[in-house]
């Protein structure tokens, strides 16, 4: 075991480079947390695409070199101004203020020592634990003067997909006076959180995107987090302040190359990096500070002396603005100083509600979600055609007895202000004994489209959060009109639904079908633009799935990619849906849903709803609803298929060299199955294809399983 002494001597001698950029990529796998980084890419595009880059990282690597020899270095506790960018779609990832709070409270405790785990630091490495004098508070004036609890609530879908484009959409407040922390359910690279050094993002180029961006989950230790994860964020703050991992400028941890790279501390061991916790492992010959918060060994305890003097350098340099964070005028204005006493601030209102879709006399639950203020506002509700028709409780349940589209209303009120939110067309009433009836036939030749201005039954419905939804055009397979999603306008992952008036089927209408045409094709080969159909026999108020396509597997022109479509007669594909179990339903309600792929537009024509009477002879991704998706497959993947009646179901899975991988043969008793793709084989499948033949009752279909 080396002493510190021996580390001490050890680190004398080591670089004093200084990486001035870093993402870190904190990757979630099942149980097993693993922390990975692309720092050299990021770095990369930081050094391409920021003109301050180069001279902001000599300037910061200068001033922490001359700060670290400095005999001037103070004690005073340094106050940064925080406030929280919850990015969220209405689900968990819209993190209550008391788990802010506590994740407020570990990254103090963390930064001041005052965490009660420092006792569980190795003896080796008391000595040099730090308390950093640096402590974070929640923001209680905004930008412009207005009262805030530090915390922004932003409504969107690229919650499931963020990353620096998506910190726009709640944009950064002036990074001078706050540190930004954006909370999301995902990010695009899979990612747990990242953060940047200082210098990457000096200049107008690092301006709306600094700051740290990180799951919900592991935000805090209560609610969405947990202790285990709730760290990661003092991790990211530590890259905020210009700390590298401890073993310094590599894209992961673990590699006996990593011995060879310094992190810019005098007292941190050079180290190959962590993903566990053996507090007394000896990598690179001098025992590893493995419970250092800037490794990766999720039983991290302390900042180091070295590491405290580091970021106490860069809240003095005037690099990205950190040495104003702390400043009396800076405390003042954004509500942070001593003695301040929080203003009662104006309630920012918003709601959700459960059930938008229902038939006549359904009941929707709507949840007040009022945020800026802890409590003591009032409320009133307006419900438009519910009832009640008002109400000033918290959660009212509401029920709509009459078919149309309704909106709701929420004004909250207190002793600073009064503010209102209108949510409009949200609550969609139909009546199941109206609308179209067998054989039913759509070809958008109704220039009204979705209107139809004499049955007002037979309306179309269009929602969903895409710049450009469906819209009637003059391009078809039969007549003039089609209808399309133009999805070269709309950004990745937004989505156009378009919904079906509801239909009257017949009750001897057991082998009903329905078949549409569409058309689309690729720009280049990477668009994944989707179209999924849905059926529901409930008004609406569930869907099941029925047929999906996306990229490739959707183009009906050949395979040719093309910078624009639209599409001749030759163009167009039909496609044929059986309504297997909702065959027998008395109604049934139709959805088609377009998923943006940053791609060509997507064309929907001649849309058949009749009988079938030999439909024994189809194949079964058409009778059965047989299906695999996503594909390429994922540990997300399932095999969908339906039966009619009880039947023996055989699936028989190969590679590309025809060897039977697995075989599974049982009855199966009438429903719909959704199974899980790696559950059922029982087993991994590795980068490549494979073919699963399914065989329901003697009829078999073969499907093509793509693994990347």
């Amino acid at each position: 075991m080396k002493t510190l002494n021996n580390i001490f001597q050890f680190n004398k001698i080591k670089k004093t480079f200084l990486f001035s950029l870093l993402f870190v990529f904190l990757f979630v796998n099942g149980f097993s947390q693993t922390h990975l980084c692309s720092e050299y890419e990021a770095d990369k595009k930081a050094e391409l695409e920021n003109p301050d880059f180069l001279k902001a990282k000599t300037e910061l690597d200068n001033f922490t070199n001359q700060y670290e020899q400095s005999n001037q270095k103070s004690e005073v506790i340094y106050i940064i101004p925080v406030v929280f960018h919850v990015l969220h779609n209405y689900g968990s990832e819209n993190i209550s203020k008391a788990q802010i709070l506590d994740a407020v409270r570990i990254i103090n405790e963390d930064f001041n020592k005052l965490n009660a785990d420092t006792s569980q630091i190795i003896p080796e490495f008391q000595g040099i634990a730090a308390n950093s004098h640096i402590e974070f508070r929640l923001a209680q004036i905004d930008p412009y003067g207005n009262c805030t609890d530090g915390i922004v609530r932003t409504v969107t879908s690229e919650t499931n997909n963020a990353g620096d484009d998506t910190k726009l959409l709640s944009p950064s407040w002036n990074r001078t006076k706050y540190l930004n922390i954006w909370t999301a359910a995902n990010l695009e690279s899979g990612a747990a959180g990242y953060s940047f050094y200082p210098s990457s993002v000096s200049g107008a180029w690092g301006v709306s995107i600094d700051g740290v961006m990180i799951l919900d989950s592991y935000v805090g230790s209560i609610g969405t987090g947990n202790y285990t994860y709730a760290r990661a964020l003092s991790h990211e703050i530590g890259h905020y302040l210009n700390l590298a991992h401890t073993w310094g400028n590599s894209n992961t941890p673990g590699l006996l190359s990593n011995c060879s790279i310094d992190d810019g501390v005098s007292d941190t061991p050079n180290t190959i990096g962590h993903t566990s916790c053996n507090l007394y492992s000896n990598t690179c010959g001098f025992l590893d500070n493995v419970q250092n918060y800037m490794d990766y060994s999720y039983c991290d305890r302390m900042f180091t002396e070295g590491q405290k003097t580091r970021m106490r350098a860069a809240l003095n340099s005037s690099v990205s603005g950190r040495n104003n964070l702390w400043t009396a005028s800076n405390l003042i204005a954004t509500g942070t100083n001593d003695g301040y006493i929080a203003q009662v601030c104006a309630p920012i209102p918003d709601f959700i509600y459960y059930n938008s879709f229902g038939c006549n006399s359904m009941s929707v639950q709507y949840t007040d979600l009022t945020w800026n203020v802890d409590s003591g506002y009032t409320i009133l509700w307006s419900f438009p055609g519910g009832t009640p028709s008002t109400s000033n409780i918290s959660n009212p349940n509401v029920s709509y007895s009459n078919t149309g589209d309704y909106g709701s209303t929420l004004t909250v009120s207190n002793i600073s202000g009064s503010n209102q939110i209108t949510k409009s067309n949200i609550i969609h009433i139909q009546d199941p004994t109206t609308g179209e009836g067998i054989p039913w036939v759509e070809s958008f030749e109704n220039s009204s489209f979705p209107i139809n201005l004499t049955d007002s039954s037979k309306n179309w419905l269009i929602l969903g959060n895409s710049n450009f939804n469906w819209s009637q055009v003059n391009v078809a397979y039969n007549g003039l009109s089609s209808v399309k999603v133009p999805n070269e306008n709309n950004t990745l992952n937004q989505t156009s639904e378009l919904y079906s008036p509801n239909i009257i089927t017949s009750s001897n209408s057991h082998n009903n079908f329905f078949t549409f045409r569409v058309a689309y094709a690729q720009k280049l080969s990477t668009d994944v633009d989707k179209l999924q159909v849905y059926i529901s026999s409930n008004c609406g108020l569930t869907w099941y799935p029925r047929f999906t396509k996306s990229g490739a597997e959707l183009a009906t022109n050949g395979g040719t990619l093309v910078s624009s479509f639209s599409p001749d007669t030759s163009q167009w594909r039909k496609e044929t849906i059986s309504l297997g179990l909702y065959s027998n339903k008395p109604y049934i309600r139709v959805k088609f849903l377009v998923t943006s792929g940053n791609g060509n537009s997507i064309y929907l024509d001649d849309i058949n709803l009749d009988q079938l009477t030999n439909i024994d002879n189809l194949p079964l991704s058409v009778s059965n609803n047989l299906n695999i998706f996503p594909n390429p497959v994922n540990k997300e993947s399932i095999l969908v298929f339906d039966l009619s009646k009880t039947s023996e179901v055989e699936l028989s899975l190969s590679n590309v060299l025809g060897q039977k991988l697995t075989f599974y043969k049982n009855n199966f008793i009438a429903g719909p199955y959704d199974l899980n793709v790696n559950e059922l084989f029982k087993t991994d499948l590795q980068q490549g294809i494979y073919f699963l033949s399914v065989t329901i009752n003697g009829i078999s279909e073969t499907l093509k399983l793509v693994k990347e």
